[in-house]
């Protein structure tokens, strides 16, 4: 009785983590178009379109999948946070001389 019931409850537990991954293919479709795309990572709605004919995923999916890419990873790249800083610190400093 009990062993099948945690059978069951793993498979169960296994079953949902599973289910909010993408297949590998699918993935890597995106990941070609993102690599390709590395400098403005937002794609047009022809993009979009031509995504969802190539991996069967909903719009939604493909957009949500890019937004989360971006938030992991496209301002996670060291050139371009790096620059964002020195922006704020030479922002900073400017206004730190001021008089008020």
């Amino acid at each position: 009785g009990y062993k099948e019931k945690i059978v069951d409850i793993r498979e169960e537990i296994l079953r949902k983590r599973r289910a909010g991954k993408l297949p590998g293919d699918t993935t890597s479709v995106l990941k070609a178009w993102w690599q390709s795309h590395s400098k403005w990572p937002y794609p047009t709605e022809e993009d979009k379109a031509r995504l969802v004919q190539e991996t069967g995923l909903q719009l939604k999916q493909i957009n949500n999948w890019f937004i989360n890419q971006r938030k992991r990873n496209w301002h996670s790249n060291p050139s371009s946070s790096t620059a964002s800083k020195n922006k704020r610190k030479s922002n900073a400093g400017e206004n730190s001389g001021r008089e008020r």
